[in-house]
C-alpha cells in the first residue's frame, strides 16, 4: 500500500509499507519523482529485491565484523589469509562508509590508492578479494543489490623460472651432502617427488608403501601465525585440492633410506617417537611434526651456505627443480600435472610452459631426423604427365 501527499512546503512525500507492514517514506520536490520512486519500490517488493534503507546505510565496518564472525567454519590458514588484508587495508579504508555508498568506481579508486602506496599487485588483489567476499555476503543477506568489488582487473606479473631458480641434479647432490641427519631423505623427497614443503611435513609412516616404493600424499602441516584471538599453531589438514591427494612412486633406494629412518626411531636412535605407523615421517628431536619454516631456517639454509649455493634458494624451489628435471626428460603435460598435484593442467602450463621451449627444439630435431630416416633411397623416378582436356595423355 502506498500514497503520495503534498507537504506544506510544496514538496511531495511518498509513503509505502514493506512486506512486514513497516512504514517508510521519502520526500521529493516533484510529484512525478515520488510516483516513479513508488513504482520502483513496488516492483522490488514484488520480486523480493527490496532492501530496507536503514540496513543499506549500515556502516561498512559493522557488516565486515558480522561477515568475519561467519568465517569460523573455514580452515585456519584461509582465515589467516583473510585477516591481514581485512584489518590492514580494507576495514580502515572503508570505515564509516555506508554500505550503499560503495560503488564500482569507489572500489577502483581503492585499488589505485593501494597501488600508489606501493602495495604489491598480488596483495592488492587479495584485498579486493576479501572486500568482494564481504559484499557477496551482503548481497545474499539482502543488504545490497550488487557486488561492487566483482570483476576488477588487476594485472599481476607472472614470475617465470630461470636457470638460476632451479638446481641441477649435481647441485642437489652437493646440497644433500651438507644436510644434517636425519633430514637427507626429506630433501631427496622434495626433489624426486616434487612435494610441497607442507606436504612433506604432513607425511606419516603409514603413508609410505615400503614394498611398492610409493608414498601417499594425503595431508599437510602448515604453520599458522597468530591473528585475531588465535595464537600460533601447526595445523594439520587435507591438501589444497582433491588433485593434491595423490600417490607418487619413488626410487627403491630412497624407500630403503626411509625404512632405515623409521627403524632407527623404533630403536630409539637420534630422535623421539616410537616409529609407529601414525608417527609423522619427519619430526623434530622432541617428536613434534616439522614446521616448514623451521625446516628452511634450521636445515636448508645452513646446507645451502655450506655447499656454496645461493641462500636465496627457497625450499619450495626444490619442487620447481623437480618439474624442470621432468620436462628435460620429456614428460608430457598431463603426467606432470598429476605428479605435481595440480587440479588443472592449464595451471601447470602457466607455471612451467616456458620450460617446454627446449623440448620443442628437441622435438623439431627428432621430426626432421624421422623425415630423413624415411626418405626413399635410390629407385627410378617416374614423371607425372597431366591429362589433356579430352582425357588423353
Amino acid at each position: 500500500m502506498s500514497s503520495i501527499d503534498k507537504q506544506p512546503n510544496g514538496h511531495w512525500k511518498a509513503r509505502y509499507r514493506d512486506k512486514g507492514g513497516h512504514a517508510h517514506s521519502k520526500t521529493f520536490a516533484r510529484k512525478s519523482d515520488a510516483q516513479s520512486f513508488l513504482d520502483d519500490i513496488g516492483h522490488d517488493i514484488r520480486r523480493g529485491q527490496w532492501i530496507d534503507p536503514k540496513v543499506s546505510r549500515l556502516p561498512f565496518e559493522q557488516w565486515a565484523d558480522r561477515w568475519w564472525a561467519t568465517t569460523t567454519k573455514l580452515r585456519p590458514t584461509t582465515r589467516r589469509g583473510y585477516w591481514g588484508p581485512l584489518q590492514r587495508h580494507v576495514r580502515p579504508h572503508f570505515e564509516g562508509w555506508p554500505m550503499s555508498d560503495i560503488t564500482y568506481m569507489v572500489v577502483e579508486e581503492f585499488i589505485a590508492h593501494l597501488l600508489a602506496k606501493g602495495l604489491n599487485p598480488k596483495h592488492v588483489r587479495d584485498c579486493v578479494s576479501v572486500l568482494s567476499l564481504v559484499m557477496k555476503a551482503a548481497v545474499r543477506a539482502n543488504v545490497r543489490k550488487d557486488n561492487p568489488a566483482a570483476e576488477h582487473h588487476i594485472p599481476i606479473p607472472r614470475r617465470k623460472l630461470h636457470e638460476g631458480d632451479v638446481l641441477t641434479m649435481e647441485q642437489v647432490h652437493q646440497l644433500v651432502a651438507h644436510v644434517k641427519d636425519p633430514y637427507k631423505p626429506a630433501v631427496w623427497l622434495l626433489m624426486l617427488a616434487g612435494l610441497r614443503p607442507a606436504e612433506l611435513c604432513g607425511l606419516r609412516v603409514c603413508d609410505v608403501d615400503f614394498h611398492k616404493h610409493v608414498i601417499h600424499v594425503s595431508q599437510t602441516v602448515l604453520p599458522v601465525h597468530s591473528f585475531d584471538n588465535e595464537g600460533f599453531g601447526l595445523v594439520t589438514g587435507p591438501p589444497k585440492t582433491s588433485a593434491g591427494d595423490r600417490r607418487i612412486p619413488i626410487p627403491a633406494w630412497l624407500c630403503d633410506d626411509l625404512a632405515a629412518l623409521v627403524r632407527a626411531r623404533r630403536e630409539g636412535i637420534g630422535t623421539a617417537g616410537d616409529g609407529s605407523k601414525t608417527d609423522f615421517l619427519f619430526q623434530t628431536r622432541y617428536g613434534n611434526p616439522l614446521n616448514r619454516d623451521k625446516l628452511r631456517e634450521k636445515v636448508i639454509r645452513p646446507a645451502l651456505r655450506d655447499a656454496g649455493l645461493p641462500e636465496t634458494f627457497r625450499t619450495y624451489d626444490l619442487r620447481h627443480s623437480h618439474a624442470s628435471v621432468l620436462i628435460d626428460l620429456g614428460v608430457n603435460l598431463l603426467a606432470l600435472a598429476q605428479r605435481m598435484g595440480h587440479s588443472d593442467p592449464a595451471m601447470t602450463l602457466r607455471l612451467y610452459g616456458h620450460l617446454f621451449e627446449g623440448a620443442q627444439v628437441e622435438l623439431s630435431e627428432k621430426i626432421d631426423g624421422l623425415r630423413a630416416a624415411t626418405e626413399p633411397k635410390g629407385g627410378t623416378v617416374v614423371p607425372f604427365t597431366r591429362p589433356n582436356a579430352v582425357g588423353k595423355s
